[in-house]
């Protein structure tokens, strides 16, 4: 008789050890011990202007990627409400069995009439719009060549290929032209990168790379998650700005930033988009986005689309806000976008400066390696459309003197 018993040789390595012995959760778990915790701050109510958060006390909010203002927005929601009442909570099934509704089918039909495609695929999330086109693009001895400060997303995507991964230099076309120069003469090529870069708020030279693009006869996906409702005359991102939009051969958006939702799209041609329907694991395999989601993202590109108005305050805001910090000298890191980068450098630093600004009543996100290289946190704030001048100049005013004070704070105890 067959002996089932389970063999568990002494000298076989656990295979959860990088989850049991990881020193970025012990990190994490020792900064909730000691009440220095900058991660996953629980709200009370809607990522606005000024947020209620699970304490208390409300803050001015520029953690949030609500960059339109309308996460909460009164015709977004009623939107979300009917289609939870006519839809229910769960389509229950991916888009190829029973998971689509006409609120799919209309999302991407405006989505892209928006971006000027053939189609649109939605996505349920946007890490799932970067895996359904890059997981499946490429063949063996094909490239995908992508920027080194990429989304996490774009970088995973990528490595699902069947062709080979190569990252050049951030925002360097001279790393990304040698790149492309010394591939095989037939292998494929695939351009990628963010529009915006979501942490430190600078713009790809969109231009520049769609040139190199024609030159190498390279595919070129652009991720405009940070870009979409932000830049560009009608709002479509960093492609548009850099008027090369029409260059670009797939764009991916996430809808929890401007379109005040969860879910993403892939924006491409019509032969593109039937190849993602017909392989792509995140579409066919994944239950299709919840209706209300669908319903809140429609709104929210209605309300783009015909009240340009609220991007002209977007941007109104933002240089506000980098005029301010630049004044009380801790200038950002140089951008255009909604997202401004305060470099803090150290961790150490970088946690000290958002207890105190989160203390002093205003709400920022501090990015630590490994979401950027080691010593070169920052502190990432992102303002809103709907934020007020008076929001912003107090904001800035207590974001520069927490920078301050940690960098202070840290070189006394370094001396001592």
């Amino acid at each position: 008789m067959l002996d089932v018993r389970p063999v568990r040789p002494a000298a076989r390595r656990d295979a959860f050890a990088p989850l049991l012995d990881n020193p970025r959760a012990e990190m994490m778990r020792r900064h909730v011990r000691d009440g220095v915790a900058t991660h996953s701050v629980p709200a009370a109510g809607a990522p606005q202007a000024v947020t209620v958060f699970a304490d208390g006390r409300s803050r001015v909010n520029l953690g949030t990627n609500n960059y339109l203002g309308l996460a909460g927005d009164p015709q977004v929601v009623e939107a979300a409400v009917a289609a939870l009442r006519q839809y229910g909570t769960s389509t229950s099934g991916s888009r190829i069995l029973n998971g689509t509704t006409r609120l799919h089918l209309t999302l991407e039909q405006e989505l892209a009439d928006h971006y000027g495609t053939e189609a649109a695929v939605l996505t349920s999330a946007g890490v799932n719009a970067n895996v359904a086109v890059l997981s499946t693009a490429g063949a063996p001895g094909d490239v995908l060549l992508v920027d080194g400060h990429a989304h996490a997303s774009l970088h995973a995507a990528a490595a699902a290929s069947p062709g080979t991964v190569t990252r050049f230099r951030h925002n360097s076309v001279e790393s990304l032209a040698g790149r492309l120069a010394r591939l095989a003469p037939d292998a494929g090529a695939v351009v990628v990168v963010d529009g915006v870069y979501s942490m430190s708020g600078e713009s790809a030279p969109l231009a520049e790379i769609a040139d190199l693009c024609t030159r190498y006869s390279a595919r070129l996906v652009v991720d405009e998650a940070h870009g979409l409702g932000v830049l560009g005359e009608r709002g479509r991102g960093a492609a548009e700005a850099a008027g090369v939009l029409d260059r670009v051969d797939a764009v991916t958006v996430a809808f929890s930033k401007s379109l005040a939702s969860v879910g993403g799209a892939v924006m491409t041609s019509a032969a593109v988009a039937d190849g993602i329907r017909a392989t792509a694991l995140p579409y066919v395999f994944s239950a299709s986005n919840d209706p209300a989601a669908v319903a809140a993202a429609l709104a929210s590109l209605r309300v783009l689309r015909r009240e340009p108005e609220r991007m002209a305050r977007l941007r109104e805001n933002g240089a506000l806000l980098r005029r301010v910090l630049t004044e009380h000298d801790v200038p950002p890191v140089p951008g255009r976008g909604a997202v401004l980068a305060v470099p803090t450098g150290e961790d150490e630093v970088t946690v000290a400066a958002w207890n105190a600004a989160h203390e002093a009543g205003v709400y920022t996100n501090a990015v630590c390696y490994p979401a950027v290289p080691r010593g070169q946190g920052v502190l990432r704030l992102a303002v809103m459309a709907t934020h007020t001048e008076e929001q912003l100049r107090l904001a800035g005013e207590v974001v520069a003197a927490a920078v301050r004070y940690a960098r202070g704070e840290t070189a006394r105890e370094t001396a001592a």
